[in-house]
Order: structure tokens, then sequence, then C-alpha cells
């Protein structure tokens, strides 16, 4: 995530889900979550939610698998067949074109740089995201501007994939993209639609999420349910997410769960960082941050830490709400055992009593570091109490490289 596109297809990307948060890594039942369970906290229901379908993301992410996503290449081989025999020869070339420069070149994810930067305006048909291709500046860029990575001159270097994007998006659409869509699969995104809703409406995540970071948050969350998302869980902009039909709706609460939490902190704050100086030092947090797989992305200790954060975060909220997986298997298992800090500060937020009572998360973790709770020994103290020590000890300066 470096060059030319980054904030807009690339940098506003680190909102998409990696491959690491995938229904394999996201754990848990595959069970329907039980409505009974209580939904708030004070007794108010105060998340509204929406379930819909779109089919212009499912346009933007079936191009980014066909342009090369070894990822979807496997899940998907029939339908990326389809484009590649019934889309005309410059259109393949301008998909091509897409996925060397995105996911080749500055190696972002190509299906969701792409919905992040087109859910700045309507993508409920191919229509509507030809129209923004057309005209970025004009239905994209206000939007855009809201994001506090907004960069103009970044937006302006965006720009000029667009002419690219378009003839892939009006080749999609001259093969007759929405007809083949709608005979083989609005129904599955429409029963999606309404399992989805009708599960995750009990759940009040929202009020959950701002007892725990200490401010008011937009009581609204939006599911696209989408046909071409897999593998991947797909933050798009403001509190919405892109999600696969056939997934269950557990997936889908732990991804809104999860991703409204980021970030949970200031990741400017000096302050914080200056109080993290010793964890950042210590030989096994070099040893997390430097050697665990890099598809799995968190290449910066800042990274890891706000990852941590918010998967500490969205633990509480699911023990609460009750659709949570185990903390152990969570963190034994996800991205390789990297997450050592999100066990070590969901063990100290339930021994400090933050877990219950809430407050300013970014206040409480400062505080946590003046009180020794998160030193270098403390983290890897708690976190073996969550994991276990054989996963703790594979980091550090005696890790072993197969």
């Amino acid at each position: 995530m470096k060059r030319l596109l980054v904030p807009c297809l690339a940098v506003l990307a680190l909102a998409a889900c990696s491959p690491s948060e995938t229904p394999e890594t996201a754990h848990g039942s595959s069970a329907a979550p039980d409505p009974g369970i209580p939904t708030d906290r004070d007794g108010v229901m105060t998340t509204q939610w929406s379930v819909t379908r779109a089919e212009g993301m499912d346009a933007i992410l079936l191009i980014g698998a066909a342009g090369g996503d070894v990822m979807q290449a496997d899940i998907y081989p029939d339908e990326i067949a389809w484009v590649r025999e019934n889309v005309s020869a410059e259109g393949l070339a301008a998909i091509d074109a897409i996925d060397q420069r995105l996911r080749q070149e500055i190696g972002v994810l190509t299906g969701p740089s792409m919905a992040y930067f087109f859910s700045a305006n309507d993508v409920g048909s191919l229509e509507d995201v030809i129209a923004s291709a057309r005209d970025p500046r004009g239905r994209l860029m206000p939007a855009l501007m809201t994001s506090p990575h907004w960069d103009e001159q970044q937006f302006a270097s965006a720009e000029r994939l667009m002419p690219t994007l378009l003839t892939a998006f009006e080749a999609l659409q001259a093969a007759g993209f929405s007809d083949w869509y709608e005979d083989n699969f609005a129904a599955g995104v429409q029963a999606g639609i309404a399992t989805n809703l009708a599960a995750v409406s009990p759940y009040d995540l929202i009020s959950e999420q701002a007892n725990l970071l200490g401010r008011e948050l937009d009581p609204q969350i939006e599911i696209l349910i989408a046909n071409f998302s897999q593998p991947y869980g797909i933050r798009i902009m403001g509190q919405r997410f892109v999600a696969y039909q056939g997934w269950s709706p557990a997936i889908q609460l732990r991804v809104a769960a999860h991703e409204i939490f980021h970030p949970p902190f200031d990741p400017n704050d000096a302050d914080l960082f200056a109080q993290l100086a010793n964890l950042e030092s210590d030989p096994w947090m070099i040893s997390i941050v430097e050697d665990h797989d890099p598809q799995y992305g968190y290449r910066t200790f800042s990274g890891v830490i706000n990852e941590g954060s918010t998967q500490a975060l969205d633990q509480i909220v699911a023990d609460r709400l009750g659709f949570a997986q185990d903390p152990g298997e969570r963190w034994r298992n996800s991205d390789g055992g990297m997450h050592m800090f999100a066990a070590a500060a969901y063990h100290a937020m339930i021994e400090d009593g933050f877990a219950e009572t809430g407050g300013v998360y970014s206040d409480w973790l400062k505080s946590a570091l003046e009180r020794g709770l998160l030193s270098p020994e403390e983290t890897r103290r708690r976190a073996a109490e969550i994991v276990g020590q054989e996963t703790v000890d594979q980091w550090g300066p005696h890790r072993s490289v197969e």
C-alpha cells in the first residue's frame, strides 16, 4: 500500500478486511445467532440495521476476481470464465491493467480497494458505478473528502486510473452482466438479505461499542449482500460492509463488531506511543512485527497495536452479546498467532474492570501502560493466560525459521 492510489484505492482499503479476516478466521459456530440473547446495555435499542443488495458492488468485485486475485480463483472459476469468454478484448485488457496496477504493483486487493473508492456514491447498479467512473470528482470526491485519509493530490493520481476502470465497467455492461447476474445470482442474494436481516436485527452492537470508545457513534449499520465478495469481509465508507450471501450471519456480526472500532485511538497520539515505546523496542514484539507472514498485513508496530486493540474490543462485545468464539482458539490460530497484544489487552481489560464499566479506551490504554499492566513482561504473561505459553514462545529472537 505505497504509491499512486494511496488513500483512494489503497489506504482507504485499509478499512477493508485483509485475507486474514475471512470466515476461516472469523471462527465460531456457523449457526445463526440466537435472537433471544439480550441485545443492549440499557434496555434501549440503538443500532439500526440495513441489509440490501448492490449489483454494482458485485460488478466491482467480479472485475477484481477476473483480473487475477489468487484468493478468489478457486472460488469463482466459472464466473471468471464467463468474464474471460464474454467481455471484449479491450475490456479484458483494461481488467488486466487494473490488476497489474493495484494488486501486482501497489500490492492491494483489487476488488476490496475499488469497493471502498466507489462506495462514496451509489453502487446499487452497474450503471451507478459507470456514472461514478465517468465523473469521480462530482460523484465520489465529496464523500471521500470526509475520510481521515483524504489527500487531494493522491485523489488526482487515482483519477488517472478512471479511464481504464470505465473501459472495464462498460465492457462488462456490454457483455450482458446485469441480465446474467439477475438470472444466476439475484435469488441467492435476496435470500441472503432476508436471512441476515432477521438474524442481526436483535443485536445492539452500537451501544456496546460506544460504551467502550466513550463517544457517540452513528446508529446505522448497513450490510451489502454480495455474491462475488468471497473470501473477504469488506468495510466500505461509513459503517457499511460487504458480505457474501451464503455466509452465516454470525460472520456479519463479527465483521461489524470489529471494523467499527477502527481506529480505537488516535494513531497520531504522540503521548500514547511514547508510553508504548518499551513494548515497541522489546525483542519479542519486534519479532511479531517483523517475522509474521507478510500476507497478513500489519507490518508496523502501530498497525499491530491498532489491530490488537480492535480485536480485543470486538471480543468483549461478542462475549457480552453472545456470539463470541473462544478467545484462546481465536488468537492461537488467527494470522499465524501474531495477535498477542490483542490477547493481552483483552485479559487486562477484563481483570481491570474496563470490559464491564467501559469508558474511553484510549484513556484506559494509557492508564494501563502507566500502571505497568501492559509492560513487555506483562503483555507476554497475559497473552499466555489466554493462548498458552507455546503460542507466546513462538515469537522472539529465538524464533526458528523453517
